[in-house]
């Protein structure tokens, strides 16, 4: 098994509703691998590390844990997905101006989901054209290709709805 790391944010049944009285319900069922977080109200962040055998088990069973616990709960959004060049100058180790030579010295560069300041792109995306382009591949791990892909998916799927 590996260790999944990925970000849970979910909107809570009521925009009243305080995000620590969860805090128990959600040790108990299962979330006690997440780092949980309460700044905005009406809404919680799980960051967690769990071990599954894919990516897609481990933010599935995450997504079933925070459910039982807190029932009425949407997800709002999965990470790490949509990222700009100073996230992914974070993720990769890199300088943030390292990371933007990578990007203005080429064509072939990700359409970004997002043109403005800043720019955004989905994570997925951008660690493909690195690895395909060469560039960014010894920073590149498999376990980061594959939750990143889940992330891009569980997003989607939620926008689609």
């Amino acid at each position: 098994m590996r260790a999944f790391d990925f970000e849970l944010i979910f909107k809570l049944p009521s925009s009243s509703d305080n995000a620590q009285s969860y805090i128990d319900s959600l040790f108990e069922n299962g979330c006690d691998d997440a780092t949980i977080s309460s700044g905005k109200l009406g809404m919680i962040s799980l960051s967690f590390s769990r071990e599954a055998q894919t990516a897609s088990n481990a933010i599935k069973s995450a997504i079933d844990d925070v459910k039982k616990a807190i029932p009425n709960a949407s997800l709002v959004e999965a990470n790490p997905d949509i990222v700009s060049i100073t996230d992914i100058s974070t993720i990769l180790g890199h300088s943030r101006q390292y990371t933007r030579k990578l990007f203005d010295n080429s064509l072939s560069i990700p359409t970004p989901i997002h043109i403005g300041n800043p720019s955004i792109w989905h994570l997925k995306e951008v660690l493909d054209w690195l690895n395909s382009s060469g560039k960014g591949k010894a920073n590149i791990n498999e376990t980061l290709l594959e939750i990143s892909a889940m992330t891009r998916e569980v997003n989607l799927k939620r926008y689609l709805r």
